[in-house]
Order: structure tokens, then C-alpha cells, then sequence
């Protein structure tokens, strides 16, 4: 089932992506082998992936500057046909995140600037049938979380504050959560699933039924920037009634984010899906 309207409340950013052998040590000095710009942020890269599925989505999150970054996130939202009415505009800088990319993949993030930011209210959630949020934007938005309607499906891209608020489908990375707090979160009904992701190795898909074993397909990755955020973006478009189908999908959306640099087709996602085995483990 895909959800008809989806609202992606978090980061709204430039990126600088370096691409580097290894990072330096202190005092060092490294050149980069490239380097890329692009729009990003948690609501942004969900967003682009939902638009390119077909869904009506939104943006929401952290205001942006009234400067030449921020015109370029705005230019980028209208071609992309992404609305963003809730989006603030201030006389500040535009938030910045720099990610720097090691010869394995893996990612070295630093973001700068969200101190000067105001956060969009939550007046309009009731509009929209599907919401994902990322971890960086939950100090914001907690209260309103735990007030929201039971027929919103929530997705929640990452783990940092505690959760104290009922969320349908939480992605996270291993290294965010232990074991004990994420069998806390299913005990006390605040979370349905939790699926755990580690790059290339088997990922677990957690409920209070039990736990299954998810092997993704054979992807070498380029370049992990936004591959959580297409995992998320899957889950968030399209929900769990099929909850296998679903979470191969969304498997496979993120490896071919991370493996080839290029934005996950639906078409692409169906042909990879397939490769994704999840067994009980």
C-alpha cells in the first residue's frame, strides 16, 4: 500500500561531499580525490527518493538561510516538485553538513549552523497520512509526537534522544542502539519494528514476535551518504502491509543508494528486492 501523502520533517542542508583515502591525523593535512554539492538533509534526501516513486510529498524541519544556499535548496525543491510551505526562511545562514567519504565507504560527518535555526510547528500534520522524522529534529518536536493521531504511520530515520512516543517502523544503524534499549522500545509498545543496518552485513529486523535476519545483496559500497535515508524513505512511501516485501525494499533502496551513487528507481528497487533474503534467526 502506498501512502497518498508523506511528510518528511527533519535536516534541511547543502552537502559538501569529499571524497578522501582516510581521514588525517591531528594537525595533518589530506587532499580530496573529488568532491561533490548537492541538496541533502534527512527531509530532502527522503523526499527526492518519494517524488521519484510518484508520492505526494513534503518537506519540513529546520529554517534555512535567505542566502545563495538557501535559494539553492529552494530552486532544487521546485524542479524536484517537492512541496515545502512549511519550510522557514530567516536572515541567517543556511545550515551546512560536511561529509567526508573514505576509500571503504564509510562516512565522517560534520554539521554547522543549526544553532541559528527556528523548527517548523506541526499544525498541518493531520493533512498527511505518512510521517518520517530523523533524530536530530526530535528535541523540536517530541511534545507534538506524542499527541499525533494513531492513523499517522510514523518512521523514525535514526536513533539519539530517548523515545518516549509511539512510532510504527524505527531504521537505525547498530552502532546507535544496544540490544537493551531496543528490546525496551518493543516491551513497552513505543515501537512496532526496529530494523538494524550495518553496510554490507546482515541486518535484523526486530519486533516483539521475534527477530529475522536480513542479508543484503551483494553491493560493494561507494559511498554510504543517504542510503539510511532511502531505507527510511522506502518504509515511509509505501508502509508494512507486507511487512517482508516491504522491508526488502527498502533493503534494497538503501544498497543501491550506497552501492551505486544513483538514485534507487521503483523499477530498480522490484529487480534488486529480490536478492534481499531475511530469514528467522
Amino acid at each position: 500500500m502506498a501512502f497518498k501523502n508523506v511528510l518528511c520533517f527533519g535536516t534541511i542542508n547543502p552537502d559538501f561531499i569529499y571524497f578522501i583515502d582516510n581521514l588525517p591525523v591531528l594537525g595533518g593535512d589530506i587532499r580530496s580525490n573529488d568532491y561533490k554539492i548537492r541538496p541533502g538533509g534527512t527531509a530532502i534526501n527522503c523526499a527526492a527518493n518519494i517524488a521519484n516513486w510518484g508520492a505526494n510529498v513534503e518537506i519540513a524541519g529546520n529554517s534555512i538561510g535567505n542566502d545563495e544556499f538557501g535559494k539553492y535548496l529552494i530552486n532544487y525543491l521546485d524542479v524536484s516538485g517537492i512541496r515545502y510551505e512549511s519550510v522557514i526562511v530567516k536572515e541567517h545562514l543556511t545550515p551546512t553538513c560536511s561529509i567526508y567519504v573514505d576509500k571503504k565507504g564509510e562516512r565522517t560527518i560534520i554539521s554547522s549552523g543549526y544553532e541559528f535555526c527556528e523548527w517548523s510547528d506541526m499544525n498541518k500534520i493531520n493533512d498527511f497520512d505518512s510521517l518520517i522524522i530523523d533524530r536530530y529534529s526530535i528535541p523540536f518536536i517530541k511534545d507534538d509526537l506524542k499527541k499525533l493521531s494513531k492513523d499517522i504511520f510514523i518512521t523514525q530515520a535514526g536513533y539519539q534522544e530517548e523515545i518516549e512516543y509511539k512510532i510504527n517502523f524505527l531504521v537505525v544503524s547498530k552502532d546507535e542502539i544496544d540490544v537493551e534499549e531496543a528490546n525496551r522500545l518493543l516491551n513497552e509498545g513505543l515501537v512496532d519494528w526496529i530494523l538494524l543496518t550495518s553496510s554490507n552485513l546482515p541486518a535484523r529486523l526486530l519486533s516483539s514476535e521475534g527477530t529475522l535476519e536480513i542479508t543484503p545483496p551483494d553491493f560493494k559500497t561507494i559511498n554510504s551518504t543517504g542510503a539510511g535515508d532511502a531505507t527510511a524513505a522506502y518504509i515511509g512511501a509505501f508502509g508494512i502491509e507486507n511487512i517482508i516485501e516491504s522491508v526488502k525494499g527498502a533493503c534494497a533502496a538503501g544498497a543501491i543508494t550506497a552501492g551505486t551513487e544513483e538514485p534507487p528507481t521503483f523499477e530498480k528497487i522490484i529487480e534488486v528486492s529480490q536478492l534481499v533474503e531475511i530469514k528467522p534467526r
